[in-house]
């Protein structure tokens, strides 16, 4: 999870003395708090945020015990987003080590289930529920290598074809869960014919698959919170590191209608970011929770 941290700012590698100095410090500073009591443990979990620059830093997750004795669970870069959206169900899991949790739901737009790294456990055990429930998430992402690739030229009908075409795509899918087998038979078959389609024209007519593909939003690599990227840049800003100094570009990326938040470092980006372009990359999903 460490390599995480140049997407926020810390490009140049830590030193093992270097890196245990920023940790103690951030550990024994007296602001950045958050406090939460695991239900039915004799600990509690505390959050100590160390932020870099605009909505992004470093958290440190430690253990302390009645007797105030105090160990460190995990150390994690994030990014901040206070963009919500709500949804009927999501599910979170623990992950084997330590105070982590993995949070899951299904977004339509993507036609993908959604895991996330979870931000702030305190919300989960704030309700004291850490399987499944209805709440509001804020997705955002961190990036250690991508690139800013050219746009795809469509006309306007082209646009609103799109965008006819993934709402009716989200009107099967929600047919299709609420047990419509014919609306699950129409998903298969549009799935078919584009991937059909999308082969043809790379592989028969010699085509660049990114001149046929607009976007895409794929599950990378054995992590289930990873994913490659591809998406159209909508907005972006460049902010400094506070501590080390450095640029990073948090860029607004639409993908399938969904509009994700992505922070990279500027020596670990390809290309010069611009609204209408592209950014093409592997992008680890962190979320906040909002407990409803």
């Amino acid at each position: 999870m460490n390599r995480y941290f140049r997407a926020v700012g810390f490009l140049n590698n830590f030193s093992i003395q270097e890196y245990e100095k920023l940790v103690e410090d951030i550990v024994f500073r007296p602001e950045g708090s958050v406090i939460a009591d695991n239900p039915g443990a004799s600990y509690f979990i505390i959050d100590k945020n160390l932020d870099c620059g605009e909505n992004i830093g470093i958290c440190v997750r430690i253990i302390k015990d009645k007797k105030g004795n105090i160990h460190r669970d995990c150390v994690f870069p994030y990014l901040r987003n206070e963009e919500y959206t709500e949804h009927e169900v999501c599910s979170f899991e623990k992950k084997i080590s330590g105070e982590e949790f993995l949070g899951v739901y299904e977004d339509l737009n993507l036609g993908e289930n959604i895991f996330f790294y979870v931000q702030n456990v305190d919300e989960l055990y704030r309700k004291k529920n850490l399987k499944s429930a209805k709440c509001s998430v804020a997705i955002s992402g961190l990036s250690i290598a991508g690139n800013v690739i050219l746009p795809i030229k469509k006309n306007e009908t082209q646009r609103e074809s799109a965008k006819e075409f993934n709402k009716k795509r989200i009107n099967l899918l929600n047919r299709a869960n609420d047990g419509d087998h014919n609306a699950f038979a129409t998903v298969r078959y549009d799935d078919i014919m584009t991937n059909v389609t999308v082969s043809e024209q790379v592989f028969v007519e010699s085509m660049d698959i990114y001149t046929v593909v607009d976007s895409s939003f794929i599950p990378c690599g054995a992590e289930c919170d990873l994913y490659s990227v591809l998406g159209e840049i909508v907005d972006f800003k460049m902010i400094q590191n506070a501590m080390s100094g450095e640029n990073v570009y948090v860029l607004k990326v639409s993908v399938k209608g969904v509009v994700l938040t992505i922070c990279i470092n500027e020596k670990d980006l390809f290309g010069e970011p611009q609204i209408g372009f592209r950014f093409k990359g592997t992008v680890w999903l962190q979320g906040r929770v909002n407990m409803l």
